[in-house]
């Protein structure tokens, strides 16, 4: 069977994409979707995956062409084969990921749900002697949700305790695990399993990749600086430490370099694909010159920081400057001591205002609402930035009178 390559489209005049369909078939000027078939002349209706249909004799869904040779044929529906496999992938992808999401849902409600029957359990009479009990006797495990940045009750918590609390009849009579049960006990058997966690989560790093997480922290008070270093994937996102750099006077490009590649080092080069910083020129520089010596590394700058920074520097424009602090002191009425809301109503009531207002909005509100959906601790985000961006940009072209191409 010959490969595709000897299908060759471009130069195909009227082809509107590389698509192999294009070789045998040509688009109708005037017909929206219609193509005329090269090899028999029949008028193919529903676009390119139909017509290729037609041409790899498969049926269902539109006669076959009675001209095709067995090679085409096979090709044709070679290249059907392979875009319904992946369609099927992305539609598995998709639907794993909603399991994931509504497995979380279902787990906190049943959480809830459990305290909620603890709550209205407690409201009745104290609880016999004889059947008193204690929770000091199993130790609530926390594990790491595959979908939030913070640590949650687990199954076993949920399936071991709440059987025992919502059966049987409990009220004032429960006993909670002392303070110091919780601070030495389970804070020690706990910690105990996180690096367990942590290596089962490296699994996941190896095989799709993870991100590191870059975030500045300074106290305003005493101007200490430090560094939190995170590391993230689908499966959750982890600390993975913190550097205290308030004694560093030089913060350029080459200290944020080496801090850099120091930390991807430590986690290991295989595990990281992308560096998420700030937009700090240093940062900048640094990230530039760590994907210089680490082929496999990308960098890109935090979205929230950047949209912060567009909405600051919309909101430094002279124009716009002028507009909130200078123009009412320039007018008449900004220099007397009476009747400002006179002109004010004016102004608020005016057509001009609002239309003025409205086109603030447009451009606003989409950057608002991709800085919500970044902020966001209710599901991983990464995957949904880079197109949340892109939809962001075309709705403030679209929507924007003075955007030209």
């Amino acid at each position: 069977m010959p490969p595709r390559e000897e299908f060759p489209t471009k130069g195909l005049e009227g082809a509107p994409s590389n698509d192999i369909g294009w070789h045998f078939g040509t688009p109708m000027p005037n017909g929206k979707g219609n193509i005329v078939c090269k090899l028999c002349g029949k008028v193919v209706k529903g676009g390119i995956t139909r017509f290729k249909e037609h041409i790899a004799y498969k049926t269902g869904n539109v006669a076959p062409c009675p001209n095709v040779t067995g090679v085409i044929r096979e090709s044709v529906m070679n290249v059907l084969k392979e875009s319904n496999t992946k369609k099927i992938d992305k539609k598995r992808r998709k639907y794993d990921f909603l399991s994931q999401l509504r497995e979380e849902e279902d787990e906190h409600k049943e959480f809830i749900d459990g305290i909620s029957a603890i709550r209205r359990s407690s409201q009745g009479s104290s609880i016999p002697i004889e059947s008193e009990f204690t929770l000091r006797g199993a130790i609530p495990e926390l594990v790491r949700s595959k979908t939030s940045k913070q640590p949650k009750v687990s199954d076993s918590f949920l399936k071991s305790f709440r059987k025992k609390i919502v059966s049987t009849e409990v009220r004032q009579g429960v006993k909670l695990p002392t303070p110091y049960e919780v601070s030495d006990v389970y804070l020690e058997s706990e910690y105990q399993r996180v690096p367990n966690w942590v290596n089962g989560l490296k699994t996941h790093w190896k095989e799709l990749g993870a991100t590191l997480m870059c975030d500045g922290w300074t106290n305003s008070l005493n101007q200490m600086h430090i560094i939190n270093f995170l590391v993230y994937c689908s499966k959750g996102t982890i600390f993975w430490k913190s550097i205290y750099i308030s004694n560093v006077r030089s913060r350029d490009a080459q200290f944020y370099y080496s801090l850099l590649d120091s930390v991807v080092e430590e986690i290991g080069e295989n595990y990281i694909v992308q560096i998420v910083t700030d937009n700090e020129a240093a940062m900048k520089a640094a990230g530039t010159k760590l994907m210089l010596k680490r082929k496999h590394l990308y960098w890109t700058s935090c979205t929230a920081h950047c949209l912060d920074l567009c909405l600051e520097d919309i909101g430094k424009k002279p124009s716009v400057t002028k507009v909130l602090y200078e123009e009412y002191k320039e007018s008449k009425w900004g220099q007397q001591k009476s009747g400002p809301a006179y002109e004010a109503k004016k102004i608020i009531l005016g057509k001009d205002f609002w239309k003025k207002a409205n086109d603030l909005i447009k451009v606003y509100e989409p950057l608002v609402k991709v800085l919500i959906l970044v902020n966001s601790d209710e599901k991983p985000t990464m995957g949904f930035i880079y197109e949340a961006v892109d939809r962001a940009k075309r709705a403030i072209q679209q929507d924007c009178r003075y955007f030209t191409e």
